[in-house]
């Protein structure tokens, strides 16, 4: 569940087309579930941080990123009045290695980026926030981990602007942007 859908789900009772005890209910539950011994999927963060919950794959058995992510696809409340299962919408997953990346996508449909390392499982959301984020490096090298900042941002419903290799040599090629920064 995240803020719109709690949002959502207060207007309901509001409207009182959902009781006050249905609506106590759907809250309650499960906000994480665990999965056997390696995992805790935390399924009220979207509420709490205001985004949900994303995948670290760095140092994670690719098993382990294939059973939190399953376990993500398919728990949230959409409808009123039921429970369906029917997952997150976008689960990111980063630091994401090549090896697990190939072993998701024989299970999962998984988009993966390979320069940023970031796999990622259902449509982008369309962007929500305000304004627009510029993602720049000084330099070539740092497009991996520019790269993997901007889709993290687009996958939370970000708009996101890239600016490559633009300022190590000098400030020029910086300044050559100045209507997009702005």
């Amino acid at each position: 569940m995240d803020k719109q859908e709690l949002t959502q789900l207060l207007q309901q009772v509001a409207d009182g087309d959902v009781t006050p005890d249905d609506a106590a209910l759907r809250l309650k539950m499960q906000p994480f579930q665990e999965i056997g011994a390696y995992a805790k999927v935390d399924f009220h963060r979207g509420i709490r941080q205001g985004v949900p919950e994303v995948i670290f794959g760095e140092g994670k058995a690719k098993e382990h990123i294939l059973g939190i992510a399953r376990e993500l696809g398919r728990h949230r409340i959409v409808a009123p009045g039921e429970m369906l299962r029917s997952g997150q919408r976008t689960i990111l997953i980063t630091r994401l290695s090549a090896e697990a990346a190939a072993y998701l996508e024989t299970n999962l449909p998984l988009r993966y980026d390979s320069t940023a390392g970031v796999g990622i499982i259902g449509e982008l959301p369309q962007p929500g926030g305000k304004g627009r984020i510029v993602v720049a490096t000084g330099g070539t090298s740092d497009i991996p981990v520019a790269e993997e900042a901007a889709l993290t941002a687009e996958a939370l419903g970000n708009e996101v602007t890239r600016l490559y290799d633009v300022g190590v040599s000098g400030l020029h090629r910086l300044l050559a942007n100045l209507d997009t920064i702005m």
